[in-house]
This record gives structure tokens, sequence and C-alpha cells, in this order.
């Protein structure tokens, strides 16, 4: 086959080269027998079907005791039922006197050695419940001898720094890697946690606790305030606490709650190969779905939304008439409100922010309303991002007239929009609802740029600390999923002040399309996007990056399953507050930067080998591999930074089929030649680059019978 016939076929939608299911998930097996037994042991000992719980994964306290004392009295009943891809089992303590009833919703994935489960505390008496505290819905030991090492493995959130998904490792106890590594007891446990209320702000909601030749991966569905410990008990087991970090509440008759939810993955080998399965298990049963088929991340551009409408038509049509590969055209904050509009209006120096709560078009700017912008993107075929922010809202502005009692606060000049709130919540969805059928929108951009915590914290009395956060983040959820009924076609992507809103909750109903705030800026290092890269993709498939100028190595920084592409503010004061498209890029090098990122979308969404260690040092390289087991393909990036004095590496590749033989293609050299899966993991692949920063690009398939489809779509090599 030629390699334009294998391009094409790299950039079908990932639908099209995926086994069926939900999220379009990659072919085969996943879990070992040993796997499995880990992952059946743990469910049959926490949440069985008939008899008692060996253990108990979970705790809190109800009034002064611990549920392994009054659990044991309660009346248990369980029940299961058998689908496609998952076993799922419902768990059910109830209380015969206060009438609190624990309800624990389990699933054991088929196919991948993984337990997940939530818990529902309801109240089903006829008086408050005693005080509710200290809920964890992790809180398990694992057994580990005192001779093993054991150290954690976690990841920094996104604060708009250029280390935002930094990997970090953090022994509990001595071993080979770490002879001087402390003893972390209880007394001094390894503490991971969010900060402000927003899941992946600090630290990202997802851990891996290694120990010799296997391992456990956590992720932690919550999108509020979670914190996890960790620590080796004097037995040499491993315990692990996660959850809210405060917790204290009565609940009222027929008020429920739930708690983050968590998933536990055990995997057995090499580390990395947890985070691969991890990977694959998200893309398989968490990827969110567009009219009931695996969504997939777009190829975005960027512009500004306090501009004309007639300047934004011509963008789109522009980019249609010159038959620009992108998918998505996306229309950032400044489109709303009453705000005087200015020529020359950019992020920097507008006060857009002043406007949020007012959900209307700006009358100057879209006099018309957002349906001619909808019109001109549905005829060019692309999908239309529109900005929202609809959880902040600022003083003087529509929501604060007309319905403070739908909010909370105010702290300095912000109120926070009560999602907790039904009837508030069903006000909000009825108007961003007619927003997107009236703008046409298609993928719908939600930011949240300030900590809600302290909000939820004034809001809460002394015996209901927490509850304005847990109705708060339930009514989230039943926003975005209410929204993606009404609109089955719909993206959302997960903005807040860039990549703070990333966990297991959010990846299952959203993409992050844009991973940090840090690329604001103008002129920000690509080293920080390879930095995202590296850091968020041992956790998370679905991410994309930024680009911002016409140059080589910076877009290939940004590379993934989608990419969005931007341009820098304006600097001659002219109306145009940023760079138009077309001043900012030349034509020629735009479509051919895009129609690579089309080519090799698909191989992001496979396993994910780092080649080189993570670093942030602009005199190093950085290389990673992504190979798609599933197609026998796969690629190699390394880039050379600006101040590396070396001019070439030897890169090693992983997860290849060693009696294989394989295609390699040169994408920079315009040369390929053929090895063996061995010769590629063992010997290397050898790359070379002479100016610095610098980027190579290599493709690698194994050769297999062409189909029909692709003889009928086969384009000549590019």
């Amino acid at each position: 086959m030629r390699w334009g016939v294998l391009l094409a076929a790299v950039s079908l939608p990932i639908a099209a080269i995926a086994a069926p299911g939900k999220g379009g998930a990659l072919m085969g097996q996943h879990e070992t027998p040993s796997e499995r037994a880990a992952a059946e042991d743990w469910l049959d000992k926490a949440f069985p079907v008939r008899g008692a719980a060996r253990m108990l994964p979970f705790s809190f306290r109800y009034g002064d005791t611990r549920p392994e004392e009054f659990l044991r009295r309660w009346r248990r009943t369980a029940r299961e039922e058998k689908r496609r891809d998952a076993l799922r089992r419902t768990v059910r303590y109830c209380d015969p006197s206060s009438g609190l009833e624990v309800r624990i919703e389990v699933t054991r994935w088929r196919n991948f050695p993984a337990v997940e489960w939530v818990l529902y505390l309801k109240n089903t008496g006829g008086a408050a419940t005693p005080i509710i505290a200290d809920v964890l819905p992790l809180d398990a030991c694992f057994p580990l001898g005192h001779e093993a090492g054991c150290r954690v493995h976690h990841s920094l959130g996104s604060e708009c720094q250029q280390n935002d998904f930094q990997p970090l490792v953090t022994p509990l106890s001595a071993d080979a890697q770490n002879p001087q590594a402390p003893w972390r007891g209880a007394d001094n446990p390894v503490v991971i946690a969010s900060k402000g209320g927003r899941s992946s702000c600090g630290a990202l909601p997802f851990f891996n606790i290694e120990t010799p030749g296997r391992g456990i991966i956590g992720a932690i569905g919550w999108t509020g305030d979670w914190m996890a410990r960790f620590w080796r008990a004097e037995d040499g087991t491993v315990r692990v606490q996660a959850g809210m970090p405060r917790t204290h509440f009565v609940l009222h008759p027929g008020e429920q709650v739930r708690t983050p939810r968590v998933l536990l993955l055990f995997w057995h080998g090499d580390r990395i190969r947890g985070h691969n399965l991890l990977r694959r298990l998200l893309i398989s049963h968490y990827r969110p779905t567009r009219n009931g088929k695996p969504a997939r991340a777009p190829i975005s551009f960027a512009v500004w939304g306090e501009n004309r409408a007639e300047r934004q038509i011509a963008k789109i049509r522009w980019f249609a008439e010159n038959r620009v590969p992108i998918d998505n055209f996306w229309i950032d904050a400044g489109w709303h409100g009453d705000g005087t509009y200015k020529d020359g209006s950019n992020v920097f120096n507008s006060e857009w922010w002043r406007h949020v709560g007012n959900w209307w078009p700006n009358k100057t700017t879209y006099p018309d309303g957002l349906s001619p912008i909808g019109r001109a993107a549905a005829e060019a075929g692309f999908d239309l991002t529109f900005w929202f922010e609809p959880e902040r809202v600022f003083r003087d502005t529509y929501f604060v007239r007309e319905h403070p009692e739908w909010l909370l606060g105010p702290i300095g000049d912000n109120y926070l929009f009560n999602l907790g709130l039904p009837e508030a919540r069903a006000g909000l969805t009825d108007l961003i609802s007619n927003l997107i059928s009236e703008g046409g929108i298609t993928v719908y951009r939600q930011d949240f740029n300030f900590d809600p915590a302290p909000y939820w914290q004034a809001a809460d009395a002394p015996d209901r600390v927490g509850i304005s956060e847990m109705k708060h983040i339930e009514g989230l959820y039943a926003f975005w999923d209410d929204l993606r009924r009404r609109h089955p076609g719909l993206l959302i992507d997960n903005c807040a002040s860039g990549g703070r809103r990333i966990d297991l909750e959010t990846i299952s109903r959203s993409i992050p399309l844009w991973r940090s705030d840090y690329q604001c800026f103008p002129n920000f290092d690509p080293i920080g996007m390879q930095g995202q890269t590296h850091g968020l993709g041992l956790w998370v498939p679905l991410s994309t990056g930024a680009c911002d100028r016409p140059d080589d190595y910076a877009f290939r920084s940004a590379l993934g399953p989608g990419i969005v592409m931007c341009t820098p503010p304006n600097p001659t004061g002219a109306p145009e507050g940023f760079l138009t498209p077309w001043e900012a890029y030349p034509l020629d090098w735009l479509v051919r930067a895009l129609k690579e990122e089309q080519r090799v979308r698909a191989y992001f969404e496979g396993d994910f080998y780092p080649l080189l260690s993570y670093s942030l040092a602009d005199d190093v390289w950085a290389a990673w591999q992504f190979d798609r087991p599933d197609l026998g393909e796969g690629m190699v990036v390394a880039f050379r930074r600006q101040n590396s004095p070396l001019t070439g590496m030897t890169a090693r590749l992983r997860g290849l089929s060693p009696r294989a033989t394989y295609e390699v293609r040169d994408v920079d050299g315009r040369r390929g030649w053929k090895a063996t899966g061995r010769e590629l993991m063992d010997k290397g692949l050898s790359i070379t680059i002479s100016h610095q920063p610098g980027s190579r690009m290599f493709l690698y398939r194994r050769p297999r019978a062409v189909t029909p489809w692709q003889k009928a779509h086969e384009h000549p090599p590019q």
C-alpha cells in the first residue's frame, strides 16, 4: 500500500477504524489474567452480591461511630446486572432506625482490570439524620510487604504556568531507586489536593501507586475540591484515602447527595503499561459522544468575540474558499452583553469580564444576533464554537437584577450562579439552549474564571458543611447532561481558566480544548506546550494544544487529537484587535501544517510512550511515540530545543511486534525504509536535527492488505 493510502486511512474519524461501542474502543482484550484476577478479587471483597463484604473501601462517621461498627447492623441488599460492556452491581445499606440509605453503584468494565463506584446517601426517614462527616468514597489498604518499595506518581494541575501538568513522583518508603526515602506513615502522609473548588487546579485528580512489577491507578470524578492521602501502615500495607476535604452535615427528609466517583485500575508489569491501560479504558468507556458516535477533538481556529459580525463571517468564508482544513470556527469571549464596542479590542484591553451574566449578543457587533454566524459556519461545513461563562455573574448584570435568589455571594464584584437550585438550573438551561439553537452552535465552550470554594463555604451552615458544593457539582453535571440531551450533536469544551476542571466526570462529557491559559500570552514558549502533551497525556487521551504562529516547531509542539490555531494581538491598533488569519499565516503554510495534523491526529488516541524524561529545560530534547496497536501504525516526534548542543539522539520505540516488519517514513527527509519491530525497539531510531529549535517526525506501519474502501479513496503520496 502506498503512503498516500496510509495517510488517508489515518485521517479517518476514529469511529471508522475502531471497534463498535460508546467510546470507539481499541480492539481486543486489554487485561491479562493476573490483572483480571486482581480486579475481580477487589470487586468480590468490597462489593459482593452475596454475603457480607470482607472489606469496606469507603468510610464516613455517622454520629460518633465508624462504618465498620454500624454497617454490619444495617440491612444490606445487592443486585447484579450483566451488560455487554460491563458488570453492574448496586449495593445498599439501610439504617433501620434513622432511614439513612447508602447506595453504591459499582461498575466492573469487561476487558479492562478496572472497578468504578460512586456513593449516594439518602435520608428515607421522617426526621433529619445524625451528623454525617468525613465522607471518603475511597478508604482502603493494599497489601504490600515491608521489603517492597512504593512510589506515588501524580501530576500538577493547571495554574497558567509553563509547568502545568508536570509529572511528579513521591516515594512512600525506600526502594532501589530511592534508597534515602523516608517512611511515610500515618503521621506523615503524602497528600495531593485541588485548590479553590476546581478539580484540576493545583493537582490532577489521578494517581498511580507503583510497587515492584505491579500497581494501581486511581482516578477521581469530582469537579469541586478533593484530596487524596497515601501512607505506609505498620503492617506494610499501603493506605489510601480520597474524597472531599470537608464534609460535616445532616440530611433532611427525602434529601440525597452523592460523593466523588472513584475508579481503580489494576496493572501488572511496566508502569507505562498501566497508563496506557487507563488511556484505552477512557477512550473505550468515558469518551463523550455526538449523535451517539464517539466525539473527536476538532481542528479549530479561534478568534476574539468582541468584533463585528461581518468580519467574523468574512473569516469563515476565507477558510472555506481557500479550503483550509479546519473543523471548527471558534468565537471566544466578548460577543455578549451591552458594553460599548471599540475597534482594536482584544482580551487584554477590553472589559468583557464585566458582562458575564448578560448572555445575549451585543447589539452593536452582532445586530442580527448569532444566527448569521451559524448559517455561515453551516454553509462552510464547519462546527461553530461560542464562549460562555455562566457560573460567574458580575455585579449589575441580568441575574443580579432579576434573580438574585439564584446566586451565592457576592464576594467582591462577583456572584456564583447556584447550579444546586433546580429552578435556577432550569432557567439557565433554557437560556443557553435557546442561544445554542439560535446560533447553530455545535461546540459549547464553558469557561470558569474564579474559585467557587469561598462561596460554598459561606453558604454552608455549621451542620451542612459540604452540601452547597455537592449540590452545585451535581447541578453542573445535570446542566451539561440536559444540554447534551437537547442537542445530541453538541460537543462541550471544558475550560476553566484553561484546564482547571479536568477529572473523570468532566472528560466523560467534554474535551478540554484549551489546556492552559499559559498559551493566552503572546510569544509563549512552545516548551510549555510540549510539557502539557507529556504530562497530561499520561492520564487523559483527548485534549488539544494551541499554536499562534507560522512555525513548524511551535506547530508540532501543539499536535494532538485536535489542535487550536489562533493569532496574536494586532500591534498596529487596527480595527481588528488580533491579527486576522490571513495576516498571521501564509496560506500555503497553514494548509500544509493542518493537513499534517489531519494525517496524524488518530495516533494520539492510541498508546503513549515518552521516549525521554520530562523536562522543561531549553538545552535538552523531548521525544515521544504514539502507537495504535489496533492499526499496526504509529508516530514518533522529537524536538531539539533552542539551546540544546546535541544534534542527534536514538529513540528506542515501545509496544511493537518484535517479529513484524514495519515500513518507516521520515516525514521531513521524505524517505522510507523497513525494519523489524525488534530492531526499532532494541537498536532504535536514529534522529538528527541540525537546527535549533527544530523537530522531526517519523511514521511507521505494519503492511496489511488494502481494503476496498482504501482502494476507492487512494491518494497520491503527499
